[in-house]
């Protein structure tokens, strides 16, 4: 119905038709009412995370960024769709996205129409990147696994910081935490000099939920790049929720052969007790026939529901020592069932089947579902 309805924008007028087919009414899409044309033009504008293409093959965000070119005032309705979830899925997206900011910019110091305030629309950003900001000499942990080419120019840190961390849902890789890390040192410095006389400041971010993607680099998640800092440390102990895809390209994790939950690895290695306000952790494994085609994964994509597992921050945080390798299989339950195992335990199944490719699943379930 959305693609109809999207299509059927770039119609100059809209007609209503008796049986026989005949047109009776012909109005152009000026003539109707201001409330329901800004409704139909944010409802066109809202990306299509849930289609069944790769994003690299049709983006989601197609419509909304077709429309902002109607005109400045269309623009204006539809940048807030556009802007609620951020998909960075590479470092080029990041230069990108970082450019406009800079347009934005220049645009508010000319006074321009076209200025738009980002940060206050921005409610979840992903940047799961092989890439990262080249890091200040002065940054410990400078060598990274995934290093940037020398021909690529530093990120300007002081335009992403505030739209980065304003969003309550952030989603990084592991080898996306050089942003992370700058960000925070950047809005803690900042911080630091406007409340000189505040005992206790509010703190300069408003991420409540964390998703962690990609598989950790070798080395290990390398969680001391946050916790060896005041600015990190404050900011673990500031999430209430932390999410993260098991495995990224493991999907056999958990199959119709094995339904045992494995946990990351990671997990056992975590400072579990840094996260002061964490509330519950949520794993996403896709519901995959152990004799899926790996091929049709990769290429044509599998139409699968899938199955969200709650942890209780309890679980970890008092019990760090002995994480548990694998949560215990649950009874069968049907799409938009929710089963409890204990009150730590818990398991919700998505209430229809997304497409799910190798490359892009874990980004539409945490655009659909976290």
């Amino acid at each position: 119905m959305i693609q109809a309805l999207k299509a059927g924008l770039l119609q100059t007028g809209f007609a209503s038709y008796l049986p026989a087919m005949e047109p009776i009414i012909l109005f152009p899409f000026t003539d109707l009412p201001v409330e329901l044309a800004f409704m139909i033009l944010e409802y066109a504008a809202r990306p299509t995370f849930d289609q069944a293409d790769l994003y690299d093959a049709r983006s989601p965000y197609s419509s909304a960024l077709a429309l902002c070119r109607v005109s400045k005032i269309v623009r204006r309705i539809v940048l807030p769709e556009l802007l609620h979830t951020i998909l960075l899925p590479d470092f080029r997206h990041v230069e990108k996205f970082v450019h406009a900011l800079r347009m934005q910019k220049v645009y508010k110091e000319k006074g321009s129409d076209l200025h738009f305030e980002y940060a206050p629309r921005v409610h979840k950003m992903w940047i799961v990147s092989h890439g990262g900001n080249p890091a200040p000499a002065h940054l410990p942990h400078a060598p990274r696994a995934h290093a940037l080419k020398p021909s690529r120019s530093p990120l300007d840190i002081s335009l992403l910081a505030p739209i980065l961390l304003a969003a309550p849902s952030l989603a990084l890789g592991w080898t996306s935490l050089d942003i992370l890390v700058e960000c925070l040192e950047h809005v803690w410095k900042s911080h630091a000099a406007t409340h000189v006389d505040n005992e206790h400041p509010p703190l300069p971010w408003k991420t409540q939920t964390l998703t962690l993607s990609c598989t950790p680099p070798t080395t290990g998640p390398q969680w001391e790049r946050l916790t060896d800092t005041p600015q990190g440390s404050a900011f673990l102990g500031s999430i209430s929720h932390l999410s993260a895809n098991p495995y990224v390209c493991d999907y056999k994790s958990h199959t119709d052969l094995d339904r045992d939950y494995r946990l990351p690895l990671w997990m056992g290695i975590t400072p579990w007790a840094i996260f002061k306000s964490l509330q519950t952790v949520f794993l996403s494994y896709p519901r995959i026939a152990s004799s899926v085609d790996p091929f049709a994964l990769i290429f044509t994509g599998i139409d699968s529901y899938v199955e969200l597992l709650t942890l209780s921050a309890s679980l970890l945080r008092d019990h760090c020592d002995r994480i548990p390798k694998e949560i215990k299989g649950f009874a069968e339950i049907g799409p938009g069932e929710e089963c409890i195992q204990s009150d730590d335990v818990r398991l919700k199944v998505s209430d229809s089947r997304i497409c799910w490719y190798t490359r892009d699943g874990w980004e539409k379930v945490w655009a659909c579902m976290l």
